[in-house]
């Protein structure tokens, strides 16, 4: 009977294993969900390739860390100052749903920041060194 080989034990340790692969690669898609999302290289909002001259950050009141390119800067201004009430919306697509759109932006921009900021991503970042 010693002869019989468990392979209960073995194929415990495979899903192990594999659960384990699983689990690092959705630490590694988080990672790079956070760091894609404050790349300097490209539009936070379109995703287009900024030149160097075109890496300033939005305007001091978008969330740090967040560039956009020339075009989606002045959009971003537009709807700042419609937002604060200092300017009405005087092209057609300075819609509710184009509001909803920016808002919806700095809400998700936010929401990374906030992530990239908890103690779980730091300890994520920690496990991923190992």
């Amino acid at each position: 009977m010693n002869k019989v080989l468990n392979i209960t034990n073995r194929l415990e340790d495979k899903k192990r294993k594999i659960q384990a692969e699983n689990h690092r690669d959705k630490m590694e898609t988080l990672q790079r969900i956070v760091q894609c999302s404050s790349c300097h290289f490209k539009c936070a909002m379109c995703g287009y390739h900024l030149n160097t001259e075109d890496e300033s950050p939005a305007a001091p009141s978008s969330p740090p860390g967040s560039y956009l390119c020339e075009s989606c800067r002045a959009e971003f201004k537009e709807f700042l100052e419609i937002k604060r009430g200092k300017k009405e919306a005087d092209i057609f697509w300075h819609n509710k749903e184009w509001m909803q759109l920016w808002s919806a932006w700095l809400h998700f921009q936010q929401a990374i920041k906030d992530f990239k900021d908890s103690i779980e991503f730091e300890q994520l970042i920690e496990e991923l060194e190992k």
